[in-house]
C-alpha cells in the first residue's frame, strides 16, 4: 500500500504518459504509476514498500543506481540516458531529489535511439557516396549570404567541413579572376531565363593549386513562381581536363604521324604538350646521328635559337650534359642545378647565359630498347623534379619514339605495320573509295573484338549503330578530299559480342586518297554524361521525371493554344506521419510504390512528375472534362490500395486537385497554383476526394496573391505595429508583464487580422523578416519602459516555425538584447506546441542558446498540438500557458476543469509556471487561482493595446 494521504497528490501521475516512481531515502518505493508497473513487468501495488535493489538487483551496478545515489547526495537533478541491459532497452531517466527521497521520470527512448542511428547511417552512407563520387552537392537560397555545401565539397576545396559553405561572395574569391565574370554571368543567365545552369571553373585550393571545378544546377521557384533556392552538384574535374588534354593531344600527335607531317612538327607537338601541362617547363627533343655518337637538334620550341644551335651535334658521353650523359648511360639524368652540376662543366656559361638553371634529359627509347633521342625539360630555376612532372614526361616517350621511328620507317620503304603495332591507341587506315578499312592495329583488335580479317572484310557501315549511320557517312565525305580532316567525330561501333562501345575519332586524308585515323574509347565518359544528365531531370527517389522538366513539357504543350491541357495535382494525406513513425527510409519505399502506381494509371500521352515532398503532378493534353475526372479517380484509387512492403503495411489516401487551360489560366504559374489551391480544398473537405478548381478556389488564391504582395517590404514601409496585453499574477492581479502582438494596418487593405496574414506570411517566408522586427521593436519598447523607471515585468515575444527552423534566431535575439541594453531576464520567447515537433533536434539546440543567453522561454497555446511530455521534458521550458480553449468552459465546464487541473499539476511537478489565456471573467480568474495557475491573461484583466495606453497598468 502507499503511504496515508499521498493519493491525491500522486493520483495525477497515473494519467501522464511518462513512467513515475517515488523513492525514500532507504531505497523503497513510495508510489508506483501504471506506467512505470508496465515498463518494469510488475504489478505497481506489489512494489510500494519493497526496497529496489532487492526487487532489481541487476540493476544495483548500473549507471541508473549510480544517478540516483548521485542525485541523493547533491540535491540536484541528474537527467541520464543510458541501455539497461536486463531489459535490453534504452531508458531516459530525469531524477528530482528531495530531503525525503527522490522521484524519477522514465521514459523507453530504445526506437529513438535504434532511429538516430539509422539516421546517421544514412548520412554517413551519402557523405561517403559523394567522397567516392568525387562530387559535392550545394544549395543556395537567392538573396540569402549562405550558401550550404555537403562535407565532399569542403573537401573538394580543400577546407575544413562545416555546417555551413562560404558566403556567395567568399565562394566567387575562391574562383580566379578571369573565369569570375563567365561564371557570374551563367548564374545570372540562369536566374533570369529559368532554367538549368552549367559552368566550369578555375579555383585556387587550399594547398595553392589551381583546380578545376564542373558544377551543375538547377533555379527552383517558390510558391509565388519565383526564384527561391538554386541546388547543384560540382566535380573536381581537374584530373579529366587534364586527361582529356592529354588524349587530345596525343590524338592529334598521332594523326599527325599517321598523316606523315614532318618529324620536327610532330616532336615541336610534343613538346608544346607537356609544356601545357607543366607550365614554366622548357622542353627539348634531341635525336641522334647515324652513328649514335652526336645529338642533333629536333625540336625545342620554347627554348632560344642560339642555344639549340650550340646543342646541335654535341657529342655523347660521361659529362656531356644532362643529354649526352642520358644517352651514354640510356638513363635518366636530373641535373637540379646546373651552375654546380659537374655535367654541365662544359656548357655551364652557355645555359646560364640564357637564364637556364636545371635540366632533366631522359632517353627516348628506340623499339630494341636503345636510345633515338632524347626527352629534356629545362627550367629557370634550381629544382628537382616531382613524381608527377617524371611521370608527364614518361608518358610523352611512347609518342616521341613513334614519331622518331616511324619518320625513319616511312623513310625506309613506309614500313607501316611496325609503326602500327608500336601505337598504343586504335589505329588504322581507312579507303574512301572503297568504303572499307583496309589495315588495322593489334589495338583495334583486342577492343572491338573482331579480327582483322573481320574488319577488312565489311562495308564500314555494318559496324556502325543505326542510330549514327547518318552522321558517319558525313564524316566519310570530308575524308574524299585530300588534306580533309575529321576531328572529335564520335559514334557507337559494333563490337563482335554485339555490344557497342563510343570511339571518338581523328582522321585526316593523304595524298594516295587514303585516311589515316586514330580512335579513343570514350564509352566510359560517355556513360558518366548520360548518368549525370538523368539525375539532373529526373527525381532521385521515384525515377520519375523532376518537375521542372514537366514545366518544359507544360509550357511547351500551352503554346498549342488549341488543344486543351488539364493539371491533375495528387497530395498524399498526412503523409508526414510515415516518416515521423517509420522513418524516411521506409517513406521513400512509400513514394517509389506510390509512383509507380501512378504511373500506371495515366494514359499514354499524359506526363507524371514529382512536384515536391509527398506531392504529383499529372499533365494530360487534349482530354475533355470527364475524362479529366476519370483520370483523377483513377489516381486517387491507386493511392487508396494498401502499400505493402517488406515489413510495414499502409493504408494511404490522397486529395486531387484539377484544373484546365486555357479556361482557368494561361500561365505555368498560375495553372499549377490552382490546381494546388483545388488539391487543398480536397484535403479540407475530408481528404481523399477529388475537386476541380472552382471560383472560391480563385478568389483565395488571389486573396492570397493580393495579401502577399502588400506583405512584401510592409515592415520596412512601417505598416506593422505592436499591441500590448498585460499579463497578471494569479494571486494579487499585480502586472507580471505584458504580451507583445503583432498587428498590420495596410494602407490599401485596411487592418488586417493576424489570423489572416500570419499563414501568408509563413507560406511566403517571410516570417523571420517581420519576427525579426517584432523581436527588435518589443526590446526597444521594454527599455524604453525600463529608463521611465518601470520595472519587475517581463515583455513576451511570440516566435514562428520558421524562425525557430533558420539559422541566425539566437544571433538576431543576442542582437536586439545588446543593441536596446536590455537585461535578457526581461524578454521572454513564446513558442507553439507544433513548432517543437518540426526538427526536434535541431530545435532543442536552438532553445539552449537562447536559454543560454538568460531569457525566458514558454511553450504558448499548450494541448492544442501534437507534443507529448516525451518531448515537452527535452525542451529547457520556464513556463507554460493554458490554451483559451480549455479556458473559455471554465468553471462550469467539467471536462475543460479536469484537463487544466492536469496541465497545472504537471506543469509544477516540472518545475514550470503555469500562466492562462483567454480569461474573460472573474470566475474564471478565481478557479485557476483556486487550482495553482501562477499567470492569468485576458479580456477580463486587460485588453490588447499600443505602448502609450498599456503603460497605464504599471500604475494598477
Amino acid at each position: 500500500m502507499q503511504p496515508s494521504g499521498t493519493e491525491p497528490s500522486f493520483a495525477v501521475f497515473d494519467r501522464i504518459t511518462d513512467a513515475y516512481v517515488a523513492l525514500d531515502r532507504d531505497w523503497h518505493y513510495t508510489f508506483v504509476n501504471q506506467k512505470a508497473g508496465q515498463l518494469l513487468g510488475r504489478d505497481p501495488g506489489e512494489l510500494i514498500g519493497r526496497h529496489i535493489w532487492t526487487e532489481f538487483p541487476d540493476g544495483e551496478d548500473q549507471a541508473f543506481a549510480e544517478a540516483y545515489r548521485r542525485a541523493l547526495q547533491t540535491q540536484q537533478p541528474v537527467f541520464l540516458e543510458e541501455y539497461y541491459p536486463p531489459f535490453g532497452r534504452w531508458f531516459e531517466n530525469r531524477i528530482y531529489p528531495s530531503p525525503d527521497g527522490l522521484t524519477i521520470y522514465f521514459h523507453d527512448i530504445t526506437e529513438r535511439k535504434a532511429q538516430d542511428e539509422r539516421q546517421r547511417h544514412q548520412q554517413r552512407m551519402l557523405d561517403e557516396a559523394q567522397q567516392v563520387a568525387h562530387m559535392g552537392s550545394w544549395e543556395w537560397r537567392i538573396g540569402a549570404e549562405r550558401v550550404a555545401w555537403s562535407p565532399e565539397l569542403f573537401r573538394i576545396y580543400g577546407l575544413a567541413p562545416g555546417e555551413e559553405g562560404p558566403t556567395f561572395a567568399q565562394f566567387m574569391a575562391h574562383v580566379l579572376p578571369e573565369d569570375r565574370p563567365r561564371v557570374q554571368a551563367a548564374i545570372e543567365r540562369a536566374l533570369a531565363e529559368d532554367r538549368p545552369v552549367e559552368f566550369e571553373e578555375r579555383i585556387v585550393h587550399a594547398d595553392g593549386r589551381v583546380r578545376v571545378l564542373a558544377s551543375r544546377g538547377e533555379v527552383l521557384k517558390d510558391a509565388e513562381g519565383r526564384p527561391d533556392r538554386m541546388i547543384g552538384v560540382c566535380r573536381d574535374v581537374t584530373e579529366l581536363k587534364r586527361a582529356e588534354a592529354i588524349e587530345a593531344g596525343e590524338r592529334a600527335i598521332l594523326a599527325a604521324i599517321a598523316g606523315q607531317e614532318p618529324l620536327a612538327e610532330t616532336l615541336a607537338h610534343i613538346a608544346a604538350l607537356h609544356e601545357r601541362l607543366n607550365p614554366a617547363a622548357l622542353c627539348s627533343l634531341l635525336l641522334l646521328d647515324a652513328d649514335g655518337q652526336h645529338v642533333l637538334h629536333g625540336a625545342a620550341p620554347s627554348l632560344p635559337d642560339a642555344f639549340n644551335a650550340a646543342l646541335h651535334g654535341q657529342p655523347v658521353g660521361d659529362g656531356c650534359g644532362s643529354c649526352g650523359t642520358a644517352v651514354a648511360r640510356n638513363e635518366r639524368v636530373v641535373v637540379a642545378d646546373i651552375a654546380s652540376h659537374p655535367y654541365w662543366r662544359d656548357y655551364r656559361d652557355l645555359a646560364l647565359a640564357h637564364g637556364l638553371h636545371a635540366c632533366w634529359s631522359t632517353p627516348v627509347p628506340g623499339s630494341d630498347g636503345q636510345p633515338v633521342g632524347t626527352f629534356a625539360v629545362y627550367y629557370r630555376e634550381a629544382r628537382e623534379p616531382s613524381e608527377a612532372e617524371l611521370a608527364d614526361i614518361d608518358r610523352m616517350l611512347p609518342m616521341a619514339t613513334i614519331a622518331i621511328e616511324s619518320a625513319r620507317l616511312v623513310a625506309r620503304l613506309h614500313e607501316r605495320d611496325r609503326f602500327f603495332d608500336m601505337a598504343l591507341e586504335i589505329f588504322c587506315i581507312f579507303d574512301p573509295a572503297i568504303e572499307r578499312i583496309v589495315q588495322v592495329n593489334p589495338t583495334f583488335v583486342r577492343i572491338t573484338g573482331h579480327s582483322a580479317q573481320t574488319l577488312t572484310a565489311n562495308h564500314y557501315l555494318d559496324f556502325v549503330h543505326p542510330e549514327d549511320r547518318g552522321a558517319a557517312t558525313g564524316a566519310v565525305a570530308v575524308l574524299t578530299d585530300n588534306g580533309g580532316r575529321v576531328s572529335q567525330f564520335a559514334y557507337r561501333f559494333l563490337c563482335a559480342d554485339g555490344t557497342y562501345r563510343w570511339l571518338e575519332w581523328e582522321s585526316v586524308a593523304a595524298a594516295d586518297g587514303l585516311a589515316f585515323s586514330v580512335a579513343h574509347d570514350v564509352t566510359e565518359r560517355r556513360r558518366i554524361e548520360a548518368e549525370l544528365d538523368y539525375a539532373s531531370s529526373h527525381d532521385a527517389v521515384t525515377g520519375l521525371e523532376h518537375h521542372l522538366v514537366l514545366e518544359r513539357r507544360l509550357a511547351a504543350l500551352l503554346d498549342e493554344a488549341a488543344v486543351p491541357v488539364w493539371i491533375v495535382f495528387v497530395g498524399l494525406d498526412r503523409f508526414q506521419v510515415v516518416n515521423e513513425s517509420m522513418g524516411h527510409g521506409i517513406g521513400d519505399d512509400v513514394l517509389q510504390r506510390v509512383a509507380a502506381r501512378l504511373h500506371a494509371v495515366i494514359d499514354a500521352n499524359a506526363h507524371l512528375a514529382r512536384f515536391a515532398g509527398d506531392e504529383f503532378v499529372v499533365a494530360a493534353p487534349g482530354i475533355d472534362g470527364d475524362a479529366a475526372l476519370a483520370l483523377a479517380e483513377r489516381l486517387r484509387a491507386a493511392v487508396a490500395v494498401p502499400i505493402e512492403g517488406a515489413d510495414y503495411r499502409l493504408l494511404l489516401t490522397a486529395s486531387v486537385g484539377l484544373c484546365q487551360a486555357p479556361a482557368h489560366g494561361r500561365t505555368l504559374q498560375d495553372l499549377l497554383r490552382r490546381a494546388e489551391a483545388a488539391m487543398v480544398r480536397a484535403k479540407r473537405q475530408g481528404r481523399d476526394g477529388v475537386c476541380v478548381f472552382s471560383a472560391d478556389d480563385m478568389r483565395d488564391v488571389e486573396d492570397r496573391i493580393v495579401l502577399g504582395r502588400a506583405l512584401r517590404g510592409a515592415v520596412a514601409r512601417g505598416e506593422m505595429a505592436l499591441h500590448y496585453q498585460p499579463q497578471h499574477r494569479a494571486g494579487d492581479h499585480a502586472l507580471a508583464g505584458f504580451e507583445a502582438l503583432l498587428r498590420w494596418d495596410s494602407p490599401v487593405l485596411g487592418p488586417v487580422p493576424p489570423t489572416r496574414f500570419v499563414p501568408i506570411a509563413e507560406a511566403l517566408g517571410l516570417m523571420p523578416e517581420i519576427g525579426g522586427w517584432v523581436i527588435d521593436e518589443a526590446c526597444r519598447q521594454a527599455r524604453e519602459w525600463l529608463d521611465a523607471g518601470h520595472r519587475d515585468f517581463t515583455l513576451a515575444v511570440n516566435v514562428s516555425a520558421q524562425q525557430l527552423q533558420r539559422p541566425g534566431l539566437v544571433r538576431q535575439v543576442a542582437g536586439a538584447i545588446a543593441r536596446h541594453a536590455l537585461p535578457a531576464e526581461q524578454l521572454a520567447l513564446e513558442i507553439t506546441e507544433s513548432s517543437l515537433m518540426e526538427n526536434v533536434e535541431r530545435i532543442r539546440e536552438t532553445l539552449a542558446e537562447l536559454k543560454a543567453l538568460g531569457l525566458r522561454l514558454s511553450l504558448d497555446d499548450f494541448g492544442t498540438g501534437y507534443s507529448s511530455l516525451a518531448y515537452l521534458k527535452q525542451f529547457p521550458l520556464d513556463a507554460l500557458k493554458i490554451d483559451q480553449s480549455f479556458v473559455r468552459g471554465l468553471p462550469d465546464d467539467p471536462h475543460d476543469a479536469a484537463i487544466a487541473r492536469t496541465i497545472v499539476a504537471i506543469a509544477h511537478q516540472l518545475r514550470l509556471v503555469v500562466a492562462a489565456e483567454g480569461v474573460e471573467n472573474p470566475a474564471q480568474a478565481a478557479f485557476l487561482f483556486d487550482i495553482g495557475c501562477d499567470e492569468l491573461q485576458g479580456f477580463h484583466l486587460g485588453r490588447p493595446a499600443p505602448a502609450a495606453q498599456a503603460a497605464r497598468h504599471f500604475a494598477t
